[in-house]
C-alpha cells in the first residue's frame, strides 16, 4: 500500500487535537481500530506533531491528514479599534497544500511584531490558499463570533471572502458543545 500525506476530503474522518495531550502515534492506532480511513492531527499554529503523526499512521495503514489551527488577524477592522485575531482550521490536500501550511505557519511565528501573538494577515492568507481545505474553526472562527455579535454584514463580507479564497474548499462547522457564541451563533 502507497501512503501519501494527503487526502480528498470525501473520505476524510477526523479525529482532532486541538489541546489535547494524546500521543499522535496513539490517534492513528485508535482511527484504525474505529475503521478510519484518515485522520488529522490540527495543531495550533504549527505542525508540530506532523512527523510523528504520519509516522505512526503508516505504520498502521491509515491516512495521515495534516491541518493547523491557524490564527489569523481579521480583516476589514475600523480605523483605531483594538486587533481582533481569530482562528481558521487548515488542512492540507496535496502537496501544494502542505508547501503552504508550513509558509503560513513560518509566517505566523516570524513576520510578526514579537509583542502579538503568532498569526498571520488576510493578505498573508490569501498568497498560500492553494490545495488548503478551510473549516470555520466554529466558536473560535470569526465567523460564528461575528454571527454570536449580531453582525450578520460583517460575517456575510467575511464568509464571502474565504470564499474567494477557498473556492469549493471551506466548510463551516456547526457544533453542539454548549459553547456560549457557538450558541448564539445559530439564534
Amino acid at each position: 500500500m502507497s501512503f501519501s500525506p494527503f487526502v480528498p476530503l470525501r473520505v476524510f474522518s477526523a479525529y482532532t487535537m486541538l489541546e489535547g495531550a494524546i500521543e499522535p502515534k496513539a490517534i492513528a492506532k485508535r482511527a484504525k481500530e474505529l475503521g478510519f480511513p484518515a485522520v488529522a492531527v490540527c495543531d495550533r499554529n504549527g505542525l508540530y506533531a506532523a512527523p510523528q503523526f504520519s509516522d505512526g499512521c503508516k505504520g498502521v495503514g491509515v491516512q495521515p491528514v495534516i491541518a493547523t489551527l491557524l490564527t489569523v488577524l481579521r480583516p476589514d477592522r475600523p480605523d483605531g479599534t483594538a486587533r481582533v485575531y481569530d482562528s481558521l482550521a487548515l488542512f492540507a490536500q496535496d502537496e501544494a497544500g502542505y508547501q503552504n501550511l508550513c509558509a503560513l505557519v513560518s509566517a505566523a511565528h516570524l513576520a510578526r511584531p514579537p509583542e502579538e501573538p503568532p498569526h498571520v494577515s488576510f493578505d498573508k492568507l490569501a498568497g498560500h490558499s492553494e490545495g488548503l481545505i478551510a473549516l470555520s474553526a466554529g466558536g473560535e472562527g470569526a465567523l460564528c463570533r461575528l454571527l454570536a455579535d449580531g453582525q450578520y454584514g460583517a460575517a456575510d463580507a467575511y464568509v464571502t471572502r474565504l470564499m474567494s479564497l477557498f473556492p469549493d474548499r471551506l466548510y463551516v462547522e456547526v457544533s453542539r458543545r454548549l459553547d456560549p457564541v457557538e450558541g448564539a451563533s445559530e439564534a
